[in-house]
């Protein structure tokens, strides 16, 4: 009995992941497009589910409460050039995230150019709801890009990570 219930439970842990860079496809060949110099060859990808969010939250007894989060999922590229120096500043990475929704508005937040290393993090809003519901990382180092998508609610998260602070400012206000 142990034994078929471990097959079962491995079997929908395998069903919740997956190695491929499906969900980046559209965002890959975007940026090829704007800057056509370059290739993309898929190094590794993982995809990571709500079902199995929730499976490492119950591992982690709720401690960092990511049974939230729809789908976390990265794509690390080799960076082809011809010899010749990579720039993403051109590139609109709002404009290649629009096909991921066009309910969300993404906006940068966070721009970095170093020798070597550009970063950008954006996130995705619904207008309409008000709500945080996308994070989208791009980062260019070495050859390398690595884009990562995390997709969920980020408002209950927010008030989840905020609250161990407030209580602590709760505490000190009553003293």
């Amino acid at each position: 009995m142990k034994k078929i219930l471990l097959v079962i439970v491995l079997t929908q842990l395998a069903a919740c992941m997956s190695f491929s860079d499906r969900s980046f496809r559209s965002a890959r060949n975007s940026i090829q497009e704007q800057v056509p110099d370059i290739s993309l060859e898929k190094e590794f990808a993982i995809s990571l589910g709500n079902s199995m969010l929730g499976f490492l939250d119950v591992l982690t007894l709720n401690e960092t409460d990511i049974s939230e989060l729809d789908h976390v999922q990265m794509a690390i590229y080799n960076v082809e050039s011809g010899g010749q120096e990579i720039d993403f500043n051109e590139i609109d990475f709002s404009d290649t995230l629009r096909s991921r929704g066009e309910n969300l508005c993404w906006e940068t937040i966070v721009r970095v150019r170093k020798e070597g290393e550009q970063v950008w993090v954006l996130v995705g809003m619904d207008l309409e709801r008000n709500s945080l519901d996308a994070v989208s990382v791009f980062v260019l180092e070495n050859g390398e890009l690595v884009m990562i998508n995390v997709d969920g609610d980020f408002d209950h998260m927010i008030e989840f990570a905020l609250r161990p602070a407030s209580d602590s400012r709760r505490d000190n206000d009553a003293s």
